[in-house]
């Protein structure tokens, strides 16, 4: 007789979910799946955060995190309770980034920007016991390389820059549900990794403010203090290739010879390259 009783309880639970009589199924759940659009573009290992949310109050219902390849099988789900609208969003790449309030995912001053891809879904009808959802990830943020040339011709240098970068601005993340860029006070200093190279990352900018400024270091033979800045966001605009309204931001590279205030960017399409991974 044991062995009857959860038989018998998933027939209870079958029988609650699909009477034809509408009091009991009103309070069945509606599972929302998820068709990425553009899953070929990463790698099936990274890791997605998704959340869902009431359209008409914007109230959270719920969130959990899988890989893009669970999303794709449609073996993972959120379920929500059964309504007339859900909205929601997905992220990858988001650690190093926290949450702020419903929907904005930003960084702390002094740390560098996440490579955040995100998709977001809105006024989709939650009314059936599973609905799939097209979505497709979009790029809001660019990676910076500056590469320094002629760097050597600065005496006591060592080998190395003689200047220290300091990437400015007013945006810290991105409302990972509209799209819309988070305001606040960004400032990254970037490591010299090799000999005249640094690397960062900047999101989707809210604003013209994003600025590199270079400070002297004394024990290189430099003045200490502010020697320079520049405008990044009047620099990648001017290029040819490369929109700050863009659907996808590009990555940009940018030659620099300070000794003759000389500039050479060029600008690289993501979705051109190969698989992106993420290690988590």
């Amino acid at each position: 007789m044991k062995s009857k009783i959860p038989l018998l309880g998933a027939i209870g639970l079958l029988l609650s979910c699909q009477n034809l009589v509408l009091e009991n199924r009103i309070n069945c759940p509606s599972m929302l799946l998820f068709d990425i659009e553009n899953a070929d573009a990463f790698d099936g290992v990274n890791q997605v955060h998704v959340a869902a949310y009431s359209q008409s109050e914007q109230a959270f219902l719920t969130a959990d995190t899988t890989a893009v390849t669970n999303i794709q099988d449609q073996s993972f789900y959120l379920k929500v309770k059964k309504m007339d609208a859900v909205m929601g969003y997905g992220i990858m790449g988001y650690e190093g980034a926290r949450n702020q309030g419903n929907f904005e995912w930003v960084v702390n001053e002094g740390d560098n920007y996440v490579p955040l891809y995100r998709f977001a879904y809105s006024k989709v009808p939650a009314r059936e016991e599973s609905v799939l959802i097209p979505v497709e990830f979009v790029k809001d943020f660019t990676r910076v390389t500056v590469h320094f040339t002629h760097f050597d011709k600065f005496e006591n240098a060592r080998g190395r820059l003689p200047f220290r970068l300091s990437i400015t601005g007013h945006t810290i993340g991105i409302d990972a549900s509209s799209g819309i860029p988070v305001k606040g006070e960004f400032r990254y200093e970037p490591e010299e990794e090799s000999s005249g190279t640094f690397r960062f990352i900047v999101p989707r900018q809210a604003d013209h403010s994003l600025t590199m400024e270079l400070y002297g270091i004394p024990e290189l033979g430099q003045e200490e203090g502010l020697a320079d800045s520049f405008n990044l966001w009047t620099l990648f605009r001017e290029q040819a290739d490369f929109s700050w309204e863009a659907k996808n931001l590009a990555d940009v590279f940018i030659e620099f010879d300070y000794t003759e205030a000389k500039f050479r960017i060029s600008v690289a399409d993501w979705e051109k390259g190969d698989n992106l991974v993420f290690e988590i």
